[in-house]
């Protein structure tokens, strides 16, 4: 695939961007879970993602969050919250939606493996002439902008 069928392959400071963006969308969710129903209805004193603590309310909300917003709706439409706020769209070579499975995929291996070996995988982006990460290139997927 080339940048010109169908966008711009977006950059390291793009997909920053975009990832920040659900980041802050996903801090406001958790927060306002811990306040209304973590701390409020069930007393919890401690944090959301503490590990010495039981499984929050916050915690089960980030893990729904994560699932539908970078899986789900990546795999069906291209774009999580954060990357429709950029203009960003992760797609197939072709073009289109890469589907749950890759999406789920994808996310895992970028967790997995991209994360641990200093970020690599995810720097890789400023070198590569498509602009793609390891898991973009494991996943033959494409990340573009202005589309």
């Amino acid at each position: 695939m080339t940048s010109d069928e169908r966008g711009d392959y977006a950059g390291f400071g793009d997909r920053f961007v975009a990832d920040f963006c659900d980041g802050l969308i996903a801090l406001v969710i958790a927060l306002a879970v811990w306040f209304l129903i973590d701390r409020s209805i069930l007393g919890h004193e401690t944090g959301f993602l503490d590990e010495e603590g039981p499984l929050s309310a916050a915690d089960a909300a980030l893990w729904v969050w994560f699932l539908w917003n970078f899986t789900y709706l990546v795999g069906k439409t291209g774009q999580s919250w954060g990357r429709k706020l950029t203009g960003l769209k992760v797609v197939t070579s072709d073009g289109g939606p890469i589907g749950f499975w890759r999406s789920l995929g994808r996310n895992l291996f970028a967790a997995f493996v991209s994360a641990p070996l200093l970020y690599l995988g995810f720097l890789w982006v400023i070198w590569d002439p498509q602009k793609q990460a390891w898991h973009d290139k494991v996943f033959r997927t494409y990340v573009l902008r202005n589309v």
